[in-house]
């Protein structure tokens, strides 16, 4: 019995220790606001006339502490106020003033304001009357970053009520542009997701291709709000928002609290020794090195503030929250950076900067915007984020599984087409997350679907670093009509159909020609952040004129930028581009969007690395049975070894071939003979079920004017001159020419444990002692092993960590490893691949020369990627071109520093008279940009 009750006062001990240690946190943020009540009076006046100003604002700045002018112009604010506050003055058509003000030992300060009146103050008619298109693309610029962040849930929720009061000027200095904004009245902010509505008194707004800042005077006030459960929103929201914010490491800093509340700092190398990774892990003593609190120096000032001395730039973790980035992998919590450019900034008691221009931060706390500004009057009610994280955690297994997600979009060469013509298009994948392209899909579907959700045509592509490209060969035999080209991954199966690509694509009569009631609007590219410089000139030759054509990218600061983009050009009198509406500008905002309350299905898909190959194993009486199968794609180009589970099914990927290939699958015995029997799964597509789009337009029997050959469809591939040497080269010839993997382990390392076995080697080398390619949950196999270039051929009873213990470091010369990158190396790298140098060469120079005996195996006739061609330009200087609708076309153009200008050139015959030009990809800084221009033909 007594010890029952020793443990039950144990446990109450506890509670009780940590209900106190919560309530003491709570009652250090309220200490710097518990002092005696003091207040602050004055009078506010004319300054020309001396008269007062009844019902003008008086408040403290960023607080929800203020007060009016009574009719004789005189206002007073008592409370707990700050130490050392800005105390401001505003009056309707008059200028804001503000004074900054020390209490020491008071308990009353007299402020007195006199207010100048504005000379000239336009009515809101006025300033609305005087909003052009350029004015409104600066408002967008200066919401993104005066508000909050675009993908920050919190940015829908905040509006600029009175927008019209914002002036713009734009400028160049020192060969930048820049982008100033003032305002004549204050913003009205109406803020719904923290419940405050603010007057701010922009002082000062400055943006830059190399950041932006901002200043200005807040006035908050509560939202009223009869509803008991938003105000329990609001105030969860706020105290979310407080817990790792700048103030809030501040003030737990001050505290002595920073460790317990979740903070780890670390200092970061600007020059690393070793080529960055995004494993954190593998980082730290490499770009970062973990900095102590007591390494912080910190002064106490006369006024009561503090000041703090500051390293170069900081890293800081905050691991009491829930966060997905994309900074390091595995990592699921909030990541911050600050930079003093005077390695000095002071605060106040409540961890508030007195100068926030004296810190430069990035990261989640470079996320605060006005949307996430919290009065500094505001105190949290929590000591700790138990609640919020739970709810973080419930949003976090939605936010990875979102941050998952891709997407295609396909840009045509043409908007239609008749039957017989080859349709061209580029394909580029947008992710929600950016830094998993390496992980995610390099399998493109492409089908041609009729207005009866039929699918007519089925393609398929390879995508290479989140690029593809290709063609649909529209047959003679396809009637004119409304059809669909669908776009999607298999990865993509298992999220919501909407994220497909679904473009119409009508086919119309080779006699009849498109009407446009609008023609094409040239792209304005006034005011943009990336605009196209062109350049055209024309020779006049005896059969043809020539087009000589320059394209070059620009940023704000008209400096030219790495771009990559496809160009169509078509003729003018030929061909049109219709239905334009959603372009690169358009898609790209995709990103951000969230799965919601969705429900994925109970089918799996899975992310494909090549093509794949879907089956079921049994044994002669027909009983499926969990075996290891070995696939050998023809004459050994590559081949793999994926299990069966046990219900017999199979499914792997990673082969990479076109047109069709012939694959081998068998189980063998431990005699090499095959047993059982192999039935292959058809891949299906998936059905159509959504309402296909369609595009409105008319046709008209074709003009007589110019003579029209369709183009027959032609066409060179491009692998029979582009990539033969590719094709015909082996994987053991490939070895050498991958260069270092994701991990090497040199000879500095391996002397350090001469006697350890290689797995242990390459164990303390992996993060978690693990080897894989991420392949998101699949059972991958076992890693390829490559031993002096010569690739190790392991039987049933082997794995590949069992072979490296047969090796001590001493016979090794070096070990590359290779995880996000192994597919190049094909189905085999599926699960990752190791590379060993040994010092005296081939321990075992087996397979070497084996040749593959298909025997004992099932041969499969498997169709692998559709082979891509090229787009004929004319450019024979013998021969008259033909009239056709596509001009030029080039998929993937891309421009660097030491290729700034693109120049192409293409024959036109005398017929064509004017043409459009369309450009359309993406800058190296993922600012998308689509482009129409009208070129006549002089």
């Amino acid at each position: 019995m007594s010890t029952r009750k020793d443990n039950k006062v144990t446990k109450d001990s506890v509670w009780l220790l940590r209900l106190m240690k919560a309530n003491l946190f709570v009652v250090f943020l309220l200490l710097p606001l518990l002092a005696k009540t003091q207040v602050i009076v004055g009078k506010i006046t004319d300054e020309k006339t001396g008269e007062p100003l009844p019902f003008a604002n008086v408040f403290i700045n960023n607080t929800t502490l203020g007060s009016t002018t009574d009719i004789n112009g005189d206002f007073k604010i008592s409370g707990s106020l700050p130490q050392n506050p800005e105390v401001v003055a505003s009056f309707v058509g008059y200028t804001t003033k503000y004074r900054k003000i020390s209490f020491g030992n008071r308990i009353q300060i007299v402020v007195n304001f006199q207010l100048a009146s504005k000379e000239s103050q336009l009515d809101e008619v006025m300033l609305k009357a005087r909003r052009d298109k350029r004015w409104e693309r600066n408002l967008k610029k200066f919401k993104r970053v005066f508000l909050a962040v675009p993908n920050d849930p919190f940015f829908k929720m905040n509006e600029i009520l009175n927008p019209w009061v914002i002036d713009f000027e734009e400028g160049k200095t020192r060969g930048s542009k820049y982008l100033l904004a003032s305002a004549s009245e204050p913003l009205k902010v109406s803020n719904l997701g923290l419940g405050y509505n603010l007057d701010y008194h922009l002082r000062e707004f400055i943006q830059t291709r190399d950041g932006f800042q901002y200043f200005g005077l807040v006035n908050f006030h509560e939202i009223d709000s009869v509803s008991t459960e938003k105000k329990k929103s609001w105030e969860d929201q706020r105290n979310s928002t407080y817990f790792g914010s700048l103030r809030h490491f501040l003030h737990s800093f001050l505290h002595n609290e920073a460790d317990r509340q979740g903070y780890r700092l670390y200092l970061v190398d600007s020059f690393p020794p070793k080529t960055r990774t995004n494993v954190f892990h593998e980082e730290l003593g490499n770009s970062i090195k973990k900095l102590p609190f007591d390494s912080l120096k910190i002064d106490t000032l006369p006024n009561g503030n503090f000041g703090l001395y500051w390293p170069d730039r900081v890293e800081i973790h905050f691991r009491k929250k829930a966060w997905a980035n994309d900074y390091y992998t595995r990592v699921y919590y909030p990541l911050s950076w600050i930079t003093s450019p005077t390695c000095y900034f002071e605060f106040d008691a409540n961890g508030i900067p007195t100068d926030p221009r004296q810190i430069i931060f990035s990261g989640f706390m470079g996320r605060h915007r006005v949307g996430r500004f919290l009065p500094h009057d505001f105190v949290p009610t929590k000591d700790q984020l138990t609640l919020f994280s739970e709810i973080d955690s419930a949003l976090l297994g939605q936010t990875r599984w979102n941050s998952l997600r891709e997407k295609p979009y396909l840009t045509f060469n043409k908007s239609y087409y008749t039957p017989g013509e080859t349709a061209w298009f580029n394909a580029r994948m947008i992710y929600q997350n950016q830094f998993l392209v390496d992980s995610m899909s390099r399998v493109l579907y492409v089908d041609l679907i009729n207005e009866k959700k039929e699918l007519v045509i089925q393609e398929t592509f390879e995508i290479r670093e989140g690029m593809s490209k290709g063609q649909l060969q529209l047959g003679p035999d396809l009637k004119a009509g409304n059809y669909t080209v669908r776009a999607y991954t298999n990865w993509m199966r298992y999220y919501p159909e909407s994220d497909y690509f679904y473009k119409p694509l009508p086919l119309i009569s080779a006699d009849r020609e498109v009407i446009s009631s609008t023609g094409v609007i040239p792209s304005d590219q006034e005011g943009e952040e990336i605009s196209i410089a062109l350049k055209t000139d024309f020779t006049h030759e005896e059969l043809f004129n020539k087009a000589n054509i320059n394209i070059s990218v620009l940023d704000i600061d008209s400096s030219f930028v790495d771009s990559d983009f496809s160009i169509s050009l078509i003729d003018a009198d030929l061909a049109k581009f219709i239905g334009e509406e959603n372009t690169i500008e358009t898609e790209i905002n995709w990103i951000g969007s969230e799965l919601g309350d969705y429900e994925f299905p109970e089918e799996k898909y899975d992310i494909e690395y090549g093509i794949s190959v879907e089956g079921i194993f049994s044994d002669r009486e027909g009983k499926p049975l969990s075996v290891p199968l070995t696939v050998v794609l023809g004459q050994m180009e590559d081949f793999g070894v994926i299990k069966s589970d046990t219900s017999g099914y199979f499914w792997g990927t990673g082969l990479l071939f076109t047109d069709s290939a012939e694959v081998a699958i068998a189980a063998l015995n431990q005699r090499k003979k095959s047993f059982g029997n192999i039935s292959l799964i058809e891949p299906l597509r998936p059905e159509v079920l959504v309402n296909l789009p369609k595009l409105q337009f008319e046709t008209r029997p074709k003009s007589t004017i110019g003579k029209l050959d369709i183009f027959d469809g032609k066409y060179v591939e491009l692998e029979e001159f582009l990539f033969e040497g590719e094709k015909k080269q082996t994987m053991e010839e490939k070895n050498y020419g991958y260069g270092e993997g994701d991990r090497s382990i040199g000879p500095d390392f391996l002397e350090k444990f001469p006697e350890q076995t290689l797995d242990v080697i390459v164990g303390m080398n992996m993060q978690g002692g693990g080897l894989g390619n991420f392949n998101w949950g699949l059972d991958a196999g076992e890693p390829l092993l490559i031993i002096d270039g010569v690739r190790y051929f392991s039987d049933s009873r082997e794995s590949t960590m069992s072979v490296l213990k047969t090796y001590i470091a001493a016979e090794v010369e070096s070990i590359e490893v290779y995880t996000f990158n192994a597919a190049q190396f094909g189905m085999a790298g599926f699960a990752g691949v190791i590379m060993v140098n040994t010092k005296k060469g081939s321990k075992d120079p087996q397979g070497s020369n084996q040749v593959f005996n298909s025997e004992e195996f099932q041969i499969f006739k498997i169709r692998g990627f559709t082979p891509v061609v090229e787009f004929t330009v004319q450019k024979a200087e013998s021969e008259i071109p033909e009239s056709r609708p596509s001009l030029y076309w080039n998929p993937n153009v891309k421009t660097d520093r030491d290729n700034e200008t693109f120049t192409f050139s293409v024959n036109l015959p005398k017929s064509t008279q004017n043409m459009i030009l369309r450009i359309e990809g993406m800058s190296g800084d993922g600012l998308p940009f689509y482009r129409i221009f009208q070129i006549p033909v002089n």
